[in-house]
């Protein structure tokens, strides 16, 4: 007699493993632009634009309106990694906004 255990939950694809790790490395990197200490200059944060003082890491210029973009996109990215299909269109799609 054979035993089979099944949790229910698809295996998840490469393409959907890619989307959770873009989209939880950019969550990771947008909230770290809000913490004082790893964000050098962390009192000049500016709302957007490229007079803001604050480095994320001393090395990426960073503010408000771009760690929000950042924690944005990390969220659609482990939103849209369920499917195979919105992890390619999430992959493909925000590489494309981003070359831009």
């Amino acid at each position: 007699m054979a035993t089979h255990t099944s949790t229910g939950i698809a295996a998840r694809t490469n393409v959907q493993k890619a989307s959770l790790i873009v989209g939880a490395v950019f969550l990771l990197v947008g909230v770290l632009g809000f913490v004082p200490g790893i964000t050098s200059n962390y009192d000049q944060l500016g709302f957007a634009g490229h007079h803001s003082e604050a480095m994320l890491l001393g090395l990426f210029q960073v503010s408000a309106l771009h760690n929000i973009v950042h924690l944005l996109f990390g969220a659609a990215g482990l939103i849209l990694a369920k499917t195979a299909t919105g992890a390619r269109s999430f992959l493909l799609y925000g590489g494309i906004i981003y070359l831009v």
